[in-house]
C-alpha cells in the first residue's frame, strides 16, 4: 500500500460509500449495523495509504474503537428486538435507547466519548482527515436521527461536545487537532438539532463540507501542519484562506454564519434559550484560535494581497462561501419556511 494510486483504492472507496449508502438506505437496525461495518472495512485499508508505522497504529486504534461501539450497538438492538419483537425504531426501554445513543456518539467522536479522535488524526494525511471528518458522520447522524427518546441526554452531549471541542483547542498548535477538535465543536451544533428538525442538521452538515473541502486542500498543498509554518511565504492567495477559516468560525457574512443563524433561530423560537447561550458560548470560545491561525496568515507573509490563481474546481465553492449570506440564506429560510407551511397543512 505504499503506492498512493494503487489500483485496490479505488475499490475501498467503493465499499466505504456502499456501506454508508447500505445504512443510509435502511430503518431496520440490523442492516443499518451492517452498513457501518461494511464501511469501517473500506476505510480501514484507505488509512494505511502510505504505509507507515504511525497510519498502522491510528487504523488499530480506530478499528478498536468502531469495533466497540458497534459492538454495544449490535447487542442492544438484539435486546431491543426481544422486548419489542421488531429491528425497528422501537425504544419502549430507556436503557437500551441509552446504550443505541453513546455507542452512535462513540462513533461519532462526541464528548466526552472524544478521547480517541484526536490520538488518531494527528496521524493521518489531509485526504483521510477530511473523510474521517466528514463522511464518516453521516451514517451515524441519520441513526441518530431516528431516536426520538432521550433528548435531555442528547442536549448535554451537545453541551460538552462545543465548548469542549472549542476549549481544547485553544493551546493546539498542530492544525490537524485545531481541525479535529473544530469538528467535535461542529458536532455539537448538528446535535442539538439532530432529534428536532433533522433537515437542519443535514444543511449545516452540506455546509461544513463545503466549508471544510477546500480549506483543508488549501491547507495540505501549500502550508504545513504546525501554526507556525501559517506565517511562512507560500503560493497561495492567504486571503481565501483566512476567508474559509473565518467562515469555518461562523462569522458574518460568510457560509458558516448562514448555517449556525438558522439553527440559532429554531432554538430560540423553540424556547430553547439556555442550550442557544452554550452552543453560543461555545462559538465565541472557537472563534479565538480561528482568529489567531488568520492573523498568523496575514502577519509576515508579503504576498497576502497579492491576487494569484486558484484551483479552478473550487472558484464556485470560495464564490458560495463568499455570497451564501446574500444568496443562499435568504432562498434556505423560505424553502424552509414554506415547507414547513405545507407539511402543517
Amino acid at each position: 500500500m505504499n503506492n498512493k494510486f494503487f489500483p485496490s483504492n479505488f475499490l475501498f472507496i467503493m465499499i466505504m460509500f456502499t456501506g454508508t449508502m447500505f445504512s443510509l438506505s435502511s430503518s431496520h437496525w440490523l442492516t443499518m449495523w451492517m452498513g457501518l461495518e461494511l464501511n469501517l472495512m473500506g476505510f480501514l485499508p484507505l488509512m494505511n495509504i502510505k504505509g507507515k508505522m504511525l497510519e498502522a497504529e491510528a487504523s488499530m486504534k480506530y478499528f478498536i474503537i468502531q469495533s466497540m461501539s458497534s459492538s454495544i450497538l449490535i447487542i442492544s438492538s438484539v435486546i431491543m428486538y426481544n422486548n419489542n419483537l421488531s429491528w425497528y425504531s422501537m425504544f419502549s426501554n430507556n436503557t437500551i435507547g441509552i446504550m443505541i445513543m453513546l455507542s452512535l456518539i462513540l462513533k461519532l467522536g462526541g464528548a466526552p466519548l472524544h478521547f480517541w479522535l484526536p490520538s488518531i488524526t494527528k496521524q493521518m494525511s489531509w485526504m483521510i482527515l477530511f473523510l474521517m471528518l466528514t463522511w464518516q458522520k453521516l451514517a451515524p447522524l441519520l441513526m441518530l436521527s431516528l431516536m426520538n427518546s432521550n433528548l435531555l441526554i442528547l442536549i448535554m452531549i451537545s453541551i460538552m461536545s462545543t465548548i469542549m471541542g472549542s476549549i481544547m483547542a485553544l493551546n493546539q498548535t498542530n492544525i490537524q487537532l485545531i481541525m479535529t477538535y473544530s469538528s467535535i465543536s461542529h458536532l455539537g451544533w448538528m446535535l442539538s438539532m439532530i432529534s428536532i428538525n433533522s433537515s437542519l442538521t443535514l444543511i449545516y452538515f452540506i455546509n461544513y463540507i463545503m466549508i471544510s473541502m477546500p480549506l483543508m486542500s488549501l491547507l495540505s498543498t501549500s502550508l504545513g501542519n504546525h501554526l507556525f509554518m501559517l506565517t511562512h511565504k507560500n503560493k497561495t492567495n492567504n486571503m481565501i484562506t483566512i476567508s474559509l477559516i473565518l467562515s469555518l468560525g461562523g462569522l458574518p457574512p460568510l457560509l458558516g454564519f448562514m448555517s449556525k443563524l438558522i439553527i440559532l433561530i429554531s432554538l430560540i423560537e423553540m424556547k430553547m434559550l439556555m442550550l442557544t447561550l452554550f452552543l453560543f458560548t461555545g462559538t465565541l470560545i472557537s472563534l479565538y484560535f480561528y482568529l489567531n491561525m488568520s492573523l498568523m496568515l496575514m502577519i509576515k507573509s508579503y504576498m497576502t494581497l497579492k491576487t494569484q490563481k486558484i484551483n479552478k474546481m473550487y472558484n464556485p465553492v470560495i464564490s458560495l462561501n463568499m455570497l451564501s449570506s446574500f444568496i443562499m440564506y435568504p432562498l434556505i429560510m423560505m424553502f424552509i419556511k414554506y415547507a414547513m407551511t405545507i407539511f402543517y397543512k
